[in-house]
């Protein structure tokens, strides 16, 4: 979307993604994209919980910074926030906590400081009494003075998880300018939406080589209290190339300093660029 001075909005990029899992891996059983287009087909029988992108990306080529290329991205990362459902009701049910292994029952990588072996989070998983983000009510993110700002959505069901993301980019005399937010939420029982994870994150890089200046990371919501402890490992991505952010990310930010939702964050700033060079197109 591109807005110019007058609050006039354009649509420039629009893309769906359906996906239907079915078995431990959670495997493609069907797959549909708006608009469609080849290369869909190649994806069924994929795991989403191993070489999904790469898979996504030689099936579907080119889309590289569009917005469908970033959806595609983040169905395995969704695929992880929705397999918190089961876990949530299964806690309601019957109050037992969650392990750290996959579907095929080996350990899952370390990739979030809530599973720090000391930490408030895995102390209280040991318990029976795990923190998976019963946090507060979602608040509506809506703006009254910029109504483009974010899509209409559909009503949430009870027991489901929802992924918002919205990044901003404005140029500022040498400097590409990103405001960017990041929720994961969840429908409880009681019909309330709560916030689970949340992020804003701004960032700054340099208009001509797209090198990362700067960036500022404001922890809203958060499931447990170690977890903004993780926040400081955004400051590894200054220096770096915005248009590489995800292969930096997925090798440099791993272990239990970090947060997998705010590398998920910083993953989609690769995509900048592609908004920079719309913001520089003439009109």
């Amino acid at each position: 979307m591109f807005t110019d001075d007058d609050g006039a909005g354009t649509v420039l990029d629009a893309a769906a993604v359906d996906v239907d899992t079915d078995g431990p891996a959670r495997t493609v059983h069907a797959i549909a994209i708006d608009p469609p287009g080849p290369g869909t087909g190649e994806l069924l029988g994929a795991s989403l919980t191993r070489g999904f992108r790469k898979a996504a990306a030689a099936a579907v080529p080119g889309t590289a910074g569009s917005v469908l290329g970033l959806l595609l991205d983040d169905v395995p990362a969704a695929t992880l926030v929705a397999g918190q459902v089961p876990i949530r009701v299964g806690i309601e049910v019957t109050g037992a906590p969650p392990d750290w292994v996959g579907a095929d029952g080996t350990p899952l990588p370390m990739v979030c400081i809530g599973r720090r072996a000391d930490g408030v989070m895995e102390q209280r998983r040991r318990a029976g009494t795990p923190l998976l983000g019963q946090g507060p009510p979602a608040g509506d993110l809506h703006r009254p003075d910029d109504p483009l700002a974010w899509p209409e959505t559909p009503p949430m069901p009870v027991w489901s998880m929802r992924r918002l993301r919205r990044t901003d980019v404005r140029i500022v005399d040498d400097s590409v300018v990103v405001d960017s937010h990041f929720r994961d939420s969840y429908m409880e029982r009681s019909g309330v939406e709560s916030a689970v994870h949340e992020y804003d994150v701004v960032a700054t890089a340099g208009v001509d080589d797209g090198i990362i200046r700067s960036v500022d990371v404001l922890a809203r919501v958060l499931p447990g209290p170690d977890c903004p402890g993780a926040v400081a490992s955004a400051q590894r991505v200054v220096g770096q190339p915005l248009e590489s952010l995800r292969a930096f990310v997925r090798g440099a930010l791993q272990g239990d300093t970090i947060c997998t939702h705010l590398n998920d964050q910083l993953r989609s700033l690769a995509d900048v660029p592609t908004l920079v060079r719309a913001l520089q197109q003439p009109r």
